[in-house]
């Protein structure tokens, strides 16, 4: 079975699995150590690359990270080993994939294009689309309340690379 896999490589991101026919098989929160407050958990994320793997012919989309305005340098250097290492991932099970910018995965996906003084309202934009997408989708994992937006982002990445890369 041929699967399509989306990522949200941010610490607040998500993985998320899409079959052929755009049916969504998983929708996961980043993985990460001590809950919320963590760092990656890159055990569980391999875990779940190898699971991918074993049940589906996988074709993969990776938001291409980039460095913000007045961004730390620490956390510039996290974000970056973070998608290297899910990048790494990637190769290691011999998916094909691409790294689209948000700018390409979003209007692909028809989203509105909005300034970063509007990053609550695409954030809105993401979930609301997700949810219409994918009927069932789930984006209150455990006791949260408010919709995940980076496992919203990732199931549209997904949706994404089943467009581009069937």
């Amino acid at each position: 079975m041929r699967g399509f896999i989306g990522i949200d490589p941010g610490l607040s991101g998500g993985l998320a699995l899409i079959d052929e026919d755009g049916t969504l098989i998983q929708a996961i929160p980043m993985p990460r150590i001590q809950g919320s407050s963590g760092p990656l958990d890159m055990y569980a994320i391999k875990d779940w690359f190898a699971w991918t793997k074993r049940n589906h012919s996988i074709s993969a989309a990776i938001e291409r990270v980039s460095v913000r305005p007045k961004e730390g340098i620490r956390s510039a250097l996290t974000t970056g080993t973070n998608w290297g290492f899910i990048k790494g991932m990637l190769i290691a099970i011999s998916a094909r994939h691409e790294e689209p910018t948000p700018q390409q995965w979003k209007k692909e996906l028809g989203l509105p294009k909005r300034p970063g003084s509007e990053r609550k309202l695409a954030k809105q934009d993401a979930v609301v689309l997700a949810n219409r997408l994918f009927p069932g989708i789930d984006l209150t994992p455990g006791r949260k309340r408010v919709p995940h937006d980076g496992m919203a982002d990732a199931v549209l990445i997904a949706e994404y690379a089943r467009r581009k890369l069937s």
